[in-house]
């Protein structure tokens, strides 16, 4: 593995977009409860386990998971309506129908963001910032009843999501993910800001061509989008509670969420569980992932139960849209997520 692993990071391209002067990549990977850990040309003074990167829409696994846990412990049940949750909504027909399920499936009808989301941007590169919670009561009782909605990635629902779990658990959503997931499974350094993290540890973020970003701000009230940030270490401990049957605290909660619980595309094995995409392997095996990105920073994560393998990266880079745009075509642009599918399709392999 550690040889398939040099060849591909020494590759010309590669190897020049992973050592660009302010980028800090990193990369773990977990073989048969082997971890490694994978750094580049990171300067001395630079502890990359204890560096913090935002890790974006990774949160929403997070998120899905708080779900599955709080379920398993009665707290709320999937089939919950949103207007359950908030008295507000009582007389809303879009809350009285949708439910957390329809929420952590992508499956509410709900687009990319509020309807009332740009309005609250006072900083362009740090748009969550002002997003509140009399916002986002105001923009649920503003939607209407949707239909057979089939999957539509919704940033809108899961900051929602978590912003419900966390209001029926009475506490900030970075003391229910802390209560429920950082904690049983050591992932010390983890938080929604600068929460629980010590200060001087979280990197400087860039686009994609290296130009100084801000890191994304949220209140809880969109956190569950996005607002997460966490180290490499962090990071294999989650990974490896999912490639862990039986050891991992969270076990049942973590399967639950690894079902298929929507099927996007049946025909191609390619549906999503409780946050997580997944799609069936050409060998019957099936394998899960995420990624994630703010304008500063861009993540991946992805793993195989079967094949007991998994890794993540994690880049103070953010991407392009280039870089997104460029494969569909055929032209291979570096980015985290085109990495990610290099070093999933050898490793898996070899796996």
């Amino acid at each position: 593995m550690d040889n398939v692993m040099a060849n591909i990071m020494s590759q010309k391209r590669i190897h020049r977009w992973a050592n660009l002067p302010t980028h800090r990549l990193t990369i773990g990977i977990i073989r048969k409860s082997v971890r490694t850990i994978w750094t580049g040309q990171q300067s001395e003074e630079v502890d990359c386990t204890k560096s913090i990167y935002e890790i974006g829409s990774i949160t929403k696994t997070l998120i899905g998971l708080l779900l599955a846990i709080g379920e398993q412990n009665g707290m709320w049940s999937r089939s919950d309506r949103l207007s359950t949750f908030v008295p507000e909504w009582s007389s809303s027909s879009f809350a009285n129908q949708t439910t957390l399920l329809e929420l952590v499936t992508h499956t509410a009808g709900l687009p990319d963001v509020p309807g009332n989301f740009r309005s609250a941007i006072t900083d362009r590169l740090n748009p969550y910032a002002n997003y509140d919670d009399t916002r986002l009561i105001e923009a649920v009782l503003s939607e209407s009843p949707k239909k057979n909605s089939k999957h539509r990635y919704s940033n809108y629902g899961f900051g929602l999501l978590g912003w419900l779990l966390s209001r029926r658990l009475g506490i900030s959503l970075n003391e229910a993910l802390a209560g429920h997931i950082f904690n049983p499974l050591g992932m010390t350094d983890s938080g929604t800001g600068m929460s629980r993290q010590p200060a001087g540890q979280l990197l400087p973020v860039f686009n994609s061509k290296g130009k100084p970003m801000r890191h994304w701000d949220f209140f809880d009230t969109l956190g569950g989008a996005g607002a997460v940030r966490s180290t490499i270490t962090d990071m294999l401990n989650y990974l490896d509670a999912h490639l862990s049957h039986f050891d991992s605290p969270l076990g049942p909660a973590i399967a639950e969420c690894l079902e298929e619980h929507y099927a996007m595309m049946p025909g191609r094995g390619i549906g999503i569980g409780f946050g997580w995409m997944r799609y069936k392997e050409k060998d019957g095996t099936t394998t899960h992932w995420h990624n994630g990105g703010t304008y500063g920073s861009s993540s991946f994560i992805t793993f195989n139960r079967e094949k007991e393998m998994g890794l993540v990266i994690l880049s103070n880079h953010g991407s392009s849209i280039w870089s997104q745009i460029a494969p569909l075509i055929g032209i291979p642009v570096m980015s985290v997520d085109h990495l990610a599918t290099m070093l999933t399709k050898k490793l898996f392999m070899e796996g």
